[in-house]
């Protein structure tokens, strides 16, 4: 395997490993240490075993895993697999052409290699409309449109396939991305909820939990190449100039200068001292009967508004029917 495994420049033939001493293959600057690849494997088993520790969420837990078929989501559902967490994913087909034909293969290979089940869902099927036509149908940035539909939509899933527990692939990147978006945005309410592990507020709703939150996203590229796993090979083609990469660009700049940079910006944060949360209480959706802050929850309103711009009328999102059982 050797040098190909450096985060940096390949290390020289007599580096050693901070952990056995054996020959060191790969550099983790933020951590000052080196690391032959099976002390690697131990490091991050290591770091998500802590996180699910601080979580309090029990190796008997059923936990249901949203799956993008990208390298975090994919290694998160290894990860806690190999820790012995009985665990099934759960993939949200977008519509977005070859991109989700080619996401939802990389699911089923990786699936059908473990011997884990997994369930796919269409969009289309599930609120009447793929991410390409959305797109075409609303100014709204394609990106945050998509992210709220997944969120909200895999919250309802979790919980009608009965599970308490839902765990996404979001790494220490896309957590400190997110908080410096915020911050600079000024965007208060979701500071609020700028969190690791969020409890259930309400029983239509599951837990969340993103136990990469530790990692960053080179360490998880490293894990997913050791391990043999083959993610998505490409980015989503509507995600070309999103926000949140510039966010996540600029912090790695400063990484590069300055390592460990990231991991300190984040977990300051963090750790600060807990202040009481301003937001309100939920309600119910009067179309669908979910919880939300308003009158509409926000996929009715969508829904809503598409419907409106294609000249016809529902009264309801359609029943999320249920998704297919595939694998195991």
């Amino acid at each position: 395997m050797g040098a190909m495994h450096s985060l940096s420049s390949p290390l020289p033939p007599e580096a050693k490993c901070t952990r056995c001493r054996s020959r060191a293959t790969i550099r983790l600057s933020s951590h000052h240490a080196l690391f032959c690849p099976e002390c690697f494997l131990v490091f991050f088993h290591r770091a998500v075993s802590r996180a699910m520790k601080e979580f309090g969420v029990s190796a008997a837990t059923p936990i249901m895993i949203a799956v993008s078929g990208g390298k975090d989501s994919l290694a998160l559902w290894d990860v806690l697999h190999q820790l012995g967490y009985p665990v099934e994913g759960l993939h949200i087909n977008l519509g977005i052409h070859d991109f989700s034909r080619a996401s939802s293969g990389a699911v089923d290979r990786f699936a059908r290699s473990r011997g884990l089940s997994w369930r796919e869902v269409f969009l289309e099927e599930i609120f009447g409309y793929a991410i390409p036509e959305i797109r075409r149908r609303t100014r709204r940035k394609i990106c945050s449109v998509c992210g709220l539909l997944k969120r909200q939509l895999l919250n309802r899933l979790v919980v009608r396939e009965g599970y308490a527990v839902l765990a996404t692939g979001h790494n220490l990147d896309d957590e400190a991305g997110r908080l410096l978006g915020n911050l600079v945005r000024h965007r208060r309410q979701y500071l609020e909820k700028l969190s690791p592990f969020l409890p259930s507020p309400h029983p239509r709703l599951p837990i969340k939990m993103k136990p990469l939150y530790r990692l960053e996203a080179g360490e998880i590229r490293l894990y997913c190449q050791i391990r043999g796993i083959e993610p998505v090979d490409s980015l989503c083609p509507l995600s070309r100039g999103a926000t949140s990469h510039a966010f996540k660009e600029a912090l790695q700049f400063l990484e590069d200068k300055m390592g460990g940079t990231k991991r300190d910006f984040l977990f300051g944060y963090l750790d600060r001292p807990a202040r009481e949360a301003s937001m309100p209480g939920f309600g119910t959706c009067a179309r669908c009967g979910e919880p939300t802050y308003s009158d509409l929850c926000s996929v009715c309103g969508l829904k809503s508004r598409l419907d409106g711009k294609k000249g016809k009328e529902t009264d309801a999102v359609p029943n999320i029917p249920a998704p297919q059982i595939k694998g195991s």
